[in-house]
């Protein structure tokens, strides 16, 4: 395969993943592009010191968006989207196509990849790539079907998940869908979450900048719910991204008076329904780790949603020596 850079604008790459026809297994709408490859994830991470490039194929059809950093000889890529369809790129190929185009003497290459292994083998190491020894994030998720009626959604709930809706129905949660989404809001019931944690280091989720650049650069395909007391005071707030018939969580956060409440049920609840008026047929709840954070796996499950692990991440060099190496250093790609 040929790779080429795109030189299109953000708008045309954005059409062009649009576009591309979704990746199917038999009957099952598997998926369609992740917002990691849309333009607004690319300008979100360059608060972050990430540039970017963007990769097709001889016809122009998108393959991914790279994020990229460069220090002397060496040049950092990372594709957070995967490939186009799920596909396995040739490895060797791929790798000395980045460094060619980083102009680096070393090229250390990191690829997550989206293919669910239900379907079996995703191809990747048979061309050429390498399991990570160091993940960034999980494998496992959790997706809901949405192309069901709100009565089938309902009946899906667990019997723990409905009861907690219920109380949350009668604690004075009102809940909406955010027309106009507060960065600064957002951001500081995130620090509180990440307070109530007991975290030292904030995520960018808690970072104002990095949120307006998510609501500018995400737009309309960003969707979502704030749920307030009577007194106005934000108790909870969830957001997802829709790229196609599919919606990919990418903000939640509750603060300690929503947590006794009941306040995350009624929002993710209505963010739900939210999504299956607006067509979209999957919803992707986000990593999900059942050791580490039991309570997440059970409220998110809770929901119906069904267990589904991903590939992972892959990663290769040039020189192939050094890839154990810099694989080592993958922690500072976040």
């Amino acid at each position: 395969m040929m790779f080429r850079v795109a030189q299109s604008s953000d708008v045309e790459w954005d059409s062009a993943l649009d576009n591309t026809t979704v990746w199917h297994s038999g009957n099952d709408r598997v998926g369609t592009w992740s917002p990691h490859n849309y333009s607004g994830w690319a300008h979100l991470k360059s608060l972050d010191g990430w540039d970017h490039l963007r990769v097709t194929d001889a016809l122009g059809n998108p393959i991914t968006q790279v994020l990229t950093k460069q220090k002397g000889p060496l040049g950092i890529a990372y594709c957070p989207g995967g490939f186009a369809n799920n596909q396995a790129v040739d490895s060797n190929a791929f790798t000395k196509f980045l460094q060619a185009t980083l102009d680096r003497r070393v090229v250390y290459v990191r690829v997550h990849c989206l293919t669910p292994t239900k379907y079996g083998d995703t191809g990747m190491h048979s061309a050429g790539w390498r399991s990570v020894g160091t993940r960034l994030g999980a494998r496992t998720s959790l997706k809901l079907r949405l192309d069901t009626t709100f009565e089938e959604r309902t009946e899906g709930l667990s019997f723990n998940w409905r009861r907690n809706l219920r109380r949350a129905e009668k604690h004075e949660n009102n809940v909406t869908v955010d027309t106009a989404p507060s960065a600064h809001s957002i951001a500081a019931l995130h620090q509180e979450l990440e307070q109530l944690k007991g975290r030292h280091v904030n995520t960018w989720e808690s970072s104002q900048p990095h949120l307006e650049r998510l609501i500018e650069g995400f737009g309309s395909r960003l969707v979502v719910v704030r749920c307030v007391s009577d007194q106005g005071m934000l108790r909870a707030v969830r957001g997802a991204i829709i790229t196609g018939g599919c919606a990919y969580d990418i903000l939640a956060a509750t603060s300690a008076e929503g947590r006794k409440h009941y306040s995350s049920h009624l929002t993710l609840w209505t963010l739900i329904n939210e999504l299956a008026a607006r067509g979209v047929v999957r919803y992707d709840l986000g990593g999900v780790d059942i050791e580490q954070n039991r309570g997440v796996y059970d409220f998110k499950h809770g929901t119906g949603a069904m267990e589904i692990v991903y590939g992972g991440e892959f990663d290769s060099a040039n020189p192939a020596v050094l890839r154990n190496v810099l694989s080592s250093l993958s922690t500072r790609l976040r």
